[in-house]
């Protein structure tokens, strides 16, 4: 078990999993919502794009899963939409924003509101570095529909910057946003390859949330919490 040894003077979270829980993701219904705003002259149905748009995905998969390479939503509605010949009526961003609002339901995780108003009380500075196709944009519109993004000075979303966790270089815009040396930042996340290794190599205190009792691998040295109300007296161990 790492030990603790100071409290952070800021702490960067992975979203997904971590701060929201997804509940659903249906990528038909945000495909069905796009085609609602298009010039479709092949009357292409739902189901046909949802097919070609899986066919597109796993061509992107070794550079996202393997290279750490980051492809945007919106790059991806207009290679999905424009291959066919289907044009839309609204921007790209809007279709991201209407796919994303249409296909997902996210809730936050039990207890992290308490952690981040302690966070607050405290005046530890936190943030989000997210592996995600979704712009930053979208992210924010999410966790303010949960009030929460009041909690956050910043949002990194691989997205936006085209480097996925565990590359050092999305870790290094994040360290640089949050402001200050790696030694007094913790980084928190579900994902033990790419939140916790990221967190490791770029010298940040790693911390792997893991509520569902997930194995560990002993080759990542880190700190493990079960729960945020741990997570909780973990800090209040540190003066």
């Amino acid at each position: 078990m790492i030990e603790l040894v100071r409290r952070p003077k800021g702490i960067i979270f992975d979203l997904g999993d971590t701060i929201l829980e997804e509940d659903r993701f249906d990528p038909l219904l945000g495909t069905s919502k796009i085609l609602e705003s298009a010039v479709n002259p092949h009357k292409f149905s739902a189901i046909d794009i949802q097919i070609l748009a899986d066919e597109i995905y796993q061509g992107l998969k070794i550079s996202r899963e393997e290279l750490f390479i980051e492809f945007s939503e919106q790059n991806f509605h207009r290679l999905l939409h424009e291959t066919p010949g289907i044009t839309l009526n609204i921007s790209y961003p809007e279709a991201e924003r209407r796919f994303w609002s249409a296909s997902t339901n996210f809730k936050p995780t039990q207890g992290v509101l308490e952690v981040l108003n302690l966070l607050k009380t405290n005046k530890i500075n936190a943030g989000i570095l997210s592996n995600t196709m979704f712009s930053g944009n979208v992210l924010k519109e999410e966790l303010d529909k949960h009030n929460l993004m009041r909690y956050f000075n910043f949002i990194v979303a691989s997205s936006d910057y085209g480097f996925r966790k565990p590359s050092p270089r999305i870790f290094n815009i994040a360290i640089k946003k949050i402001g200050f040396d790696q030694e007094n930042i913790w980084f928190v996340g579900d994902k033990l390859d790419y939140d916790v290794k990221g967190a490791i190599q770029s010298g940040l205190f790693p911390v792997w949330y893991n509520p569902k009792g997930h194995p560990k691998n002993l080759e990542y040295n880190c700190l493990e919490i079960r729960s945020w109300y741990e997570f909780i007296e973990k800090l209040k161990e540190l003066a």
